[in-house]
């Protein structure tokens, strides 16, 4: 497929030259400011340690995250403390997921009070209007598709070092707003592509591909590396991880000649005062 044939040369690229850096530019579905990041980086963070303590399916943190992202690009990030949201969205992803959860379990996690009192009380108020607020955010359609067979069916060889990056890229996309601007076998497709081409082996997988914009293909592949910029990680493929370095490279340039400006804490959740419901419109 025209395309998918030629292997981008990710490392000779400079981080001025780099085509996925222009392309965040060029193509403004995927243009993602990295302090948005900063706040879906909590929320991830905030979900991944409730599923992991509760012992629930991976799947709901996509899910928890997919709602996530939606609520706030209808509503910003100021409509709901984003840990509150959080909250709630991990609750209704549990749900959706067929786990059995308590509301006051995940409430003691993420806000670490006690399981009884007026804090709690309090605390599970807040959380329950933010859950009914994402319901009807979300048009009440609860259904997130997460196509991770797609993974193993691009990478039909079973390459550890393909599969297990492309795994773990799609676990970390959570962080991003992609789920909003692309479908989940877009998604998917690109990040495999990633993959590949990281471990040398796109040939090998390039008839597997169904997308047909290489545009989109590299904008969705712009944002996943931009997202492994702010959370400092790695791939543990060095053709992927110089492109990685050489964007933090820029980003420490461009921000050592910005003007400082003083910080916010807007958006903190804390369980020193009892919380303010939020609106329900």
């Amino acid at each position: 497929m025209a395309g998918f044939t030629e292997t981008p040369s990710w490392p000779s690229l400079s981080c001025e030259q780099s085509s996925a850096a222009a392309v965040s530019v060029s193509y403004s579905p995927f243009v993602v400011e990295m302090s948005y990041y900063t706040i879906a980086v909590q929320a991830y963070s905030m979900t991944r340690y409730v599923v992991e303590n509760l012992r629930l399916d991976s799947a709901v943190v996509g899910t928890a995250m997919t709602y996530w992202h939606i609520f706030v690009s209808v509503h910003g990030l100021k409509k709901v403390d984003e840990i509150v949201l959080s909250a709630a969205c991990t609750f209704l992803a549990s749900k959706v997921e067929h786990h059995k959860v308590r509301l006051s379990d995940i409430v003691a996690l993420v806000f670490e009070v006690d399981p009884v009192g007026g804090v709690m009380e309090s605390w599970r108020d807040v959380v329950g209007q933010a859950e009914l607020l994402l319901c009807y955010t979300l048009k009440f359609n609860f259904q997130v598709i997460h196509p991770v067979n797609r993974i193993n069916e691009l990478v039909f060889d079973g390459n550890k070092a393909v599969l297990e990056c492309a795994q773990r890229l799609f676990l970390l996309s959570f962080v991003t707003p992609l789920c909003t601007r692309a479908s989940a076998e877009e998604i998917v497709e690109a990040l495999v592509y990633l993959a590949a081409d990281g471990a040398e082996r796109l040939e090998v997988y390039a008839n597997g591909f169904n997308i047909t914009s290489s545009e989109r293909r590299d904008g969705i592949i712009s944002v996943m590396l931009d997202a492994l910029v702010a959370m400092r990680k790695t791939t543990k493929l060095p053709k992927i991880d110089n492109v990685i370095s050489a964007r933090r490279k820029r980003l420490r340039e461009q921000e050592s000649t910005r003007p400082s400006v003083a910080c916010s804490s807007v958006g903190t959740a804390s369980t020193d005062n009892t919380p303010c419901a939020p609106s329900v419109e």
